[in-house]
């Protein structure tokens, strides 16, 4: 069941990464010169990302700490 949470908390890193690169690509086909809302845009997508990347710290910690300790 460990195992199952440590997936889960790489692989929702890795798809919030592959949607901050979608909205982010998408942003700059859309605006060709800078905008506050596209800035917005590719800041949020990359709070996701963040978001996720300390969930998997969490997950990590909880499981593996007890063993190290």
């Amino acid at each position: 069941m460990e195992w199952l949470f440590i997936i889960t908390a790489v692989f929702l890193v890795l798809i919030t990464e592959i949607v901050n690169s979608a909205i982010e690509y998408t942003v700059d086909l859309v605006t060709g010169d800078y905008h506050i809302l596209a800035r917005y845009a590719k800041d949020i997508a990359a709070a996701a990302v963040l978001f996720a990347s300390i969930y998997a710290v969490i997950v990590g910690m909880v499981i593996l700490i007890p063993y190290v300790v």
